[in-house]
This record gives structure tokens, C-alpha cells and sequence, in this order.
């Protein structure tokens, strides 16, 4: 579906930017801060800056690089490397938004203002939070954030990925991959399925007598 500037514009402002009574409605002097830099948060400023690009947009993101959890289970068939999966922010840079590397510790809705984890405040016009998703630890008896360094998840891409990647290239001749499809709702529903399918493309070349079972 194709999107014009106008269209664009309009389902921004009534979807993903939060409004505030009183500011001023020159373009020149907005001020759009987007919390989150993944897939939603550098979507919105780089297409808010491409249609407008008078506007001052700031995205704040904790990391300086992103590992895109999209194509990360190819990661295991070595269909990619996990620098083909790996961006920085250079581009948003280039395109005139100003990218800060800090955690945002609060939002002040009436002062208009986000406070960041290095004390700096910013005052916006309009806000985005794109926080993205986390985990819910604890949801799961014996699962916890320090046993996902034994057993990896894999599902936020990075250190994740490298870490379950080396345990199925260390996996004994004939061993067995057993795998849990979380309940639903998750983000990606082919997830499970696809890491599967490359698992096993892995297997078929280093490991064919290995074993996959799939509990769901």
C-alpha cells in the first residue's frame, strides 16, 4: 500500500505521536522526541523528517547498534552473519535527526520534558515511545534472566543468537535439540518454526544424525 506525504502526516498525528495543548504550530519550531530505536522508533523519525523536514526530531536509544531479531534465525543455517543483521544509526544521522545514546528515566507530560539516565532533559512538542517488547521473567518456573546465559533463548538477537549458535556447533553427533514454542501471544508466530527449519538445515550439513523435538 502506497503512502503519500498528506496520508502519512495525518496517520502520524493521530496514531503515533502523542499531542500536547499549547505548542506552537510553526513546523520550524517542533520538536518530535521518539523514545526507542528498533524497527517502530527509527521507522517514525525517518519518515517524519523525510515528509517534514523542518522538524526537529531527536531519537533516544540506549545502544549504538541494532541486531534485527528478522532474519536472526538464518543466522544458525549460516545463511547470514551477524554483521549482515547488524545496523548503527549512522544513516538516521545523515538525515539530519539528532540520535542520543542514553536511557530515558522519565517523562513529565505536563512540563513537556524526558529526563535522561546522564541528567540531561529534553523539552518536546510531541512524543513517541517506542519501547519495544521485553520478557515477563518469572512467568515460567526456573526460567530467569541469568539461566538464559545456559539456556538461550534467542529471541532478541545479539549476544543471544552468537551464544545458541555456539551450542548447537558444539553439539555432539547424534544429539538432541529440544526446542519450547511459547505460548501465545508473541511477537513473531513463525519464529519457533523457522528457527527450527534452520536448525535443522545446519544439522542435515554438520550433524545428520541429530535429533529435533519440538514441544508445543
Amino acid at each position: 500500500m502506497s503512502m503519500n506525504r498528506r496520508q502519512f502526516v495525518a496517520a502520524a498525528g493521530s496514531v503515533a505521536l502523542l499531542p500536547l495543548v499549547g505548542c506552537s504550530t510553526k513546523p520550524d519550531s517542533q520538536h518530535v522526541v521518539v523514545i526507542g530505536g528498533g524497527f517502530g522508533g527509527s521507522a517514525v523519525a525517518k519518515y517524519l523528517k523525510k515528509y517534514q523536514p523542518s522538524l526537529n526530531v531527536t531519537l533516544i536509544e540506549p545502544k549504538t547498534s541494532y541486531v534485527t531479531c528478522p532474519g536472526s534465525n538464518w543466522h544458525f543455517a549460516d545463511i547470514v552473519s551477524m554483521e549482515q543483521i547488524t545496523f548503527n544509526y549512522e544513516g538516521l544521522k545523515k538525515r539530519g535527526i539528532q540520535v542520543i545514546h542514553d536511557s530515558v528515566t522519565a517523562i513529565d507530560d505536563k512540563a513537556h520534558q524526558v529526563t535522561l539516565a546522564g541528567g540531561q532533559k529534553l523539552s518536546y512538542s510531541k512524543l513517541v515511545v517506542s519501547p519495544g517488547i521485553d520478557f515477563k521473567w518469572g512467568a515460567i518456573e526456573g526460567v530467569t534472566q541469568a539461566n538464559a546465559e545456559k539456556i538461550p533463548h534467542a529471541w532478541q538477537a545479539g549476544s543471544q543468537t552468537l551464544l545458541l549458535k555456539k551450542q548447537i556447533e558444539a553439539m555432539k553427533q547424534g544429539g538432541t535439540f529440544v526446542m519450547i514454542a511459547p505460548p501465545n501471544p508473541y511477537r513473531c508466530p513463525p519464529g519457533p518454526y523457522e528457527r527450527v527449519g534452520m536448525v535443522a538445515q545446519y544439522f542435515k550439513k554438520h550433524n545428520p544424525k541429530a535429533k529435533i523435538i519440538v514441544l508445543d
